[in-house]
């Protein structure tokens, strides 16, 4: 899988957004379990699924689900002489019954598969989001305004900002933030994406950057797993990047809704985030949307997610480098040596190990 020309490639298909392309995928997935658990060159077998398909029990979405319908249309016509050749019925009704039980049953093995793989998750998905809802109504928000918050700092005063040190003993939670760091002493922070779904809260924990990919901000064991902060990162005197971690769910949850910056009037309408820390409020402009991928040991390409901290001019130009080349709206990037960045980072399927991350910088 590959994007070329701005455009999302699965072998031979080519689609031009990235909702088709997922379509293309999930009926990927549906294909192989088929081909998987049926033998689809069965005569019976093929004419019980074009029937499904074609009847909308089993529903395609892309021209990958519908060369497949087309391929076993093909078989039900090849085998359709074979199909109504008459036989002797009382001689072939035994062998007609047990033939159709055994049908039937691999169909209901089948609708059982599905179930597990496209129901499951979903049902998992969803009592997910139900928790992360409970917690979202403990807090109130106002939603960003875009022009409010471009003007309300000047670029001396983020400056003075950003260079600033402050010890975390003279620091008082912010009241709103005090019943989450009592749910979680992890908690260190909230994070919020105008018109996404983005609205949650922040862990970090020490020295570990994979347990929250498989937890809940409970502490328990949830595929969906939660928001997190690289533990090289530091919240209270933030280094050059911090970056924030978050699946791609495929219900749009946590870091699932970050795709829409991939239409650009999306993205000229939704630059200004927020990250509150436990202490104090932040405002961030987004100023570069990028497609990457994970690297191996053996590449030597510039790795986004190591970015933490430019300890000199090489590292710097080489991060602002990099983020020009994956610049889904080209290399025009807004960002000085002294900004403090936020990178949020998620998975993408555009290709192979794909990443979807979104820079910012700070602004209030």
């Amino acid at each position: 899988m590959e994007q070329a020309d701005n455009k999302f490639r699965i072998g031979e298909f080519t689609f031009d957004t990235f909702h088709e392309y997922r379509d293309g995928q999930e009926d990927l997935k549906k294909i192989e379990c088929i081909n998987k658990e049926l033998d689809i060159h069965d005569p019976k077998v093929a004419v019980r699924l074009y029937n499904m398909i074609r009847t909308g029990e089993i529903v395609f979405k892309s021209p990958i689900g519908d060369k497949f319908y087309a391929h076993i249309a093909d078989i039900v016509a090849d085998k359709s002489v074979g199909l109504i050749e008459v036989n002797d019925a009382v001689e072939k009704a035994e062998d007609k019954t047990k033939s159709s039980k055994i049908i039937g049953l691999a169909f209901i093995g089948l609708a059982i598969i599905f179930f597990a793989y496209f129901g499951i998750s979903e049902l998992t998905d969803y009592i997910s989001t139900r928790k992360m809802a409970a917690l979202q109504d403990q807090k109130n928000y106002t939603k960003t305004d875009d022009s409010a918050a471009k003007s309300s700092i000047t670029n001396n005063e983020i400056a003075q900002i950003n260079s600033r040190v402050v010890d975390p003993s003279t620091l008082t939670v912010l009241p709103e933030y005090q019943q989450y760091l009592a749910q979680n002493p992890e908690f260190v922070g909230w994070l919020i994406v105008p018109d996404t779904q983005v609205n949650y809260p922040v862990l970090q924990r020490q020295s570990d950057n994979d347990y929250y990919l498989n937890h809940g901000f409970d502490g328990k064991e949830d595929s969906t797993g939660t928001l997190f902060m690289d533990y090289r990162c530091d919240y209270v005197n933030p280094k050059t990047n911090t970056i924030i971690y978050g699946h791609n769910m495929n219900n749009g949850s946590m870091f699932g809704e970050l795709k829409k910056y991939l239409d650009e009037s999306f993205y000229n309408t939704h630059k200004i985030i927020s990250f509150d820390t436990l202490y104090e409020k932040r405002e961030y402009e987004i100023v570069a949307v990028c497609l990457s991928k994970v690297e191996y040991q053996d590449d030597n390409n510039f790795r986004y997610y190591n970015f933490i901290n430019a300890d000199n001019d090489t590292e710097y130009d080489a991060f602002l480098r990099t983020v020009k080349n994956l610049s889904v709206y080209g290399e025009n990037i807004d960002i000085q040596k002294t900004d403090k960045l936020l990178t949020l980072s998620t998975c993408n399927n555009y290709t192979e190990d794909g990443r979807l991350f979104v820079v910012a910088k700070r602004i209030k």
